[in-house]
């Protein structure tokens, strides 16, 4: 088997793949990066290794919990779907996939469920990371964070920004490295989990790889090269906003809101009070740096899309 680095998340990832399965890993990671790439800036990212096997089965995928039982606090974390499983060991950052052969072409388990949700288990139970539930655009050079309680529209939003020409770092999860000191928040670019009908809704996504998520209203679509050069791996982001549909204006939030807002999203995985406090400080940070606004959606997408670059270019 050959060995490949990506980049996942902002963390290097030393990968170990059979032939087989390397078409699931270019879809997951896209290229590999250079032999020999340095760091991308003056800090090193961490590097998971992430190995995958191959084995029959003929046992139907099932979704998992959407964490297992005492995801954060053991040695080993297991996800399962039946069929392929992932184990994850955060005190050695590996990741093990045993991938049936049946789920090769079905990117919602070696996706969503299983590679996917490994890094945000490593990036919870680490003391130098953690995540939020938010997408991010840059309009024109200048980024945003969007967040907002599942249901509100976050995913269409972030989807809609990059229809109409902004940059796309992620719609569903950003991760940060405290020890990135160009304050960066790294996301999944490369796919988006969205409804059916907005999918169907754009010809441009017609040939696009789209699988949809058992049990939900979304589909997990891969963008097609069309998108490519739009696609960011991380932002530097000079606002927040928190989506909601209670109302159609722009109201400023203080930093403490946002934080209370924000908690159970960085909070999670952190059992030492001491790494607690220095994540809520360097989000503290961040945020006292940033524009941070209630953002009232209305029904027309294109006018949610103004109002997002006027927030940014204020």
């Amino acid at each position: 088997m050959r060995q490949d680095h990506y980049e996942f998340y902002g963390f290097r990832v030393a990968c170990t793949v059979p032939p087989e399965a390397e078409a699931v890993v270019g879809r997951l990671f896209g290229t590999p990066l250079p032999s020999g790439a340095g760091a991308p800036s003056s800090w090193t990212p961490d590097t998971v290794h992430l190995s995958v096997e191959l084995t029959d089965t003929d046992r139907a995928p099932v979704p998992p919990p959407y964490f297992p039982q005492d995801w954060d606090t053991s040695d080993e974390v297991v996800l399962d779907t039946v069929s392929s499983r992932a184990v994850v060991s955060p005190a050695r950052r590996t990741v093990r996939v045993t991938l049936a052969r049946t789920d090769l072409d079905n990117p919602i388990v070696w996706g969503r469920w299983l590679v996917e949700k490994a890094f945000l288990v490593l990036t919870l139970r680490s003391d130098r990371h953690y995540g939020l539930h938010a997408g991010a655009l840059s309009v024109d050079g200048r980024a945003a964070l969007v967040t907002a309680d599942s249901g509100v529209g976050k995913s269409t939003f972030t989807a809609w920004g990059l229809f109409q020409g902004a940059d796309f770092a992620g719609e569903d999860a950003m991760m940060r490295h405290i020890d990135d000191t160009e304050g960066r928040f790294w996301g999944h670019p490369r796919c988006a989990y969205l409804d059916p009908a907005l999918i169907k809704s754009r010809p441009e996504l017609a040939d696009a790889q789209a699988a949809p998520v058992p049990a939900r209203d979304k589909s997990r679509i891969e963008w097609p090269a069309l998108y490519a050069s739009r696609l960011r791996p991380a932002v530097r982001p000079g606002a927040l906003l928190v989506l909601t549909r209670d109302h159609e204006t722009v109201r400023p939030l203080p930093v403490d809101a946002v934080l209370d807002l924000c908690r159970s999203d960085f909070a999670a995985g952190k059992e030492d009070p001491a790494v607690l406090q220095r994540v809520e400080s360097d989000l503290r940070a961040l945020l006292s740096d940033m524009a941070l606004v209630e953002f009232g959606l209305s029904t027309d997408l294109d006018a949610n899309f103004v109002r997002l670059a006027a927030v940014l270019h204020h």
